[in-house]
């Protein structure tokens, strides 16, 4: 798929240092210690089945799983980014709801998952438009 090579512009250390600064942001927002919310991320977000994997995965720079393109989601990424976020938002948003024992509103999980890339909701909103 040429938009995915296009999409990936980030290096593999930049990629990983997104995905450790969005597990940080997920363990302040669900306040749960960092190495829950590295696995809350992997498994709700990318899809894998641990930490491990998805590094494994962005260090591979194999990006058969799509999901693995929101490891380079950021305030300023292509709109691309934020609709890959945006069809797959209720989909994340139960599976967070699955594996934290807060019963949070969806809504409010959406507005978490959305603060975990460093978007603020209204830029969100704006940029899926």
């Amino acid at each position: 798929m040429c938009i995915i090579g296009e999409t990936m512009s980030l290096s593999n250390d930049e990629l990983l240092s997104n995905i450790k600064r969005q597990a940080k942001r997920l363990s302040k927002s669900l306040s749960t210690p960092l190495r829950k919310s590295q696995s809350i991320l992997a498994m709700s977000v990318y899809q894998c089945a641990d930490w491990n994997e998805l590094r494994d995965s962005l260090k591979s720079g194999s990006f058969d799983n799509q999901f693995l393109l929101l490891a380079s989601l950021q305030p300023n990424s292509d709109a691309f980014l934020y609709k890959l976020l945006n069809e797959n938002l209720a989909n994340i948003s139960f599976h967070i709801k699955v594996y934290t024992v807060e019963n949070l509103p969806i809504n409010q999980i959406e507005k978490i998952i959305i603060n975990v890339f460093g978007i603020e909701h209204s830029d969100f909103i704006s940029k899926i438009q």
